[in-house]
């Protein structure tokens, strides 16, 4: 709100957006179906940094090794 008690574009944008935050905190804290698909791009990504930093090692060794 500004000084003269009107509501402006922005102050709707602001509530909006904190209303949206509020319900899908809220939902993702009630459902675990939710929360487990949210959560699963962090889980594929931590999976491929597992598998690259093997490569990785094992390359790695595979030319450390003695002749």
């Amino acid at each position: 709100m500004n000084m003269n008690g009107s509501t402006s574009a922005m102050d709707i944008i602001v509530l909006l957006a904190l209303a949206f935050a509020i319900v899908l905190t809220i939902a993702w804290s009630v459902s675990p179906n939710l929360r487990a698909w949210i959560e699963r791009p962090k889980y594929r990504f931590q999976k491929n940094l597992r598998s690259y930093d093997e490569t990785v090692q094992m390359a790695f060794e595979g030319r450390n090794r003695p002749k």
